[in-house]
């Protein structure tokens, strides 16, 4: 059963980053990258695909505390009553 989830998730996270990974800043392609270890975007995908159980909840609470940020900007913008 879990072996069946964690393909599931594999593919599902593979997906996501073809989709959305340059949109979310992980593009390995289109620059040298003398701080990171990934020589291109396959490399660096397939780790996170692999992965998945740890990288995707440390995304979700990166995505939380961004959305959190972003309300209080928007909360802010208001005058005091």
């Amino acid at each position: 059963m879990y072996f069946s989830i964690y393909i599931v998730g594999f593919i599902l996270t593979l997906t996501f980053l073809k989709l959305f990974g340059k949109k979310i800043g992980i593009d390995y392609d289109s620059f040298d990258n003398a701080y990171d270890d990934w020589d291109n975007n396959a490399q660096a995908y397939l780790f996170f695909s692999l992965f998945w159980v740890v990288v995707a909840p440390m995304f979700l609470i990166f995505v939380f505390f961004k959305l959190l940020y972003k309300f209080t900007q928007w909360f802010l913008k208001y005058p005091n009553v």
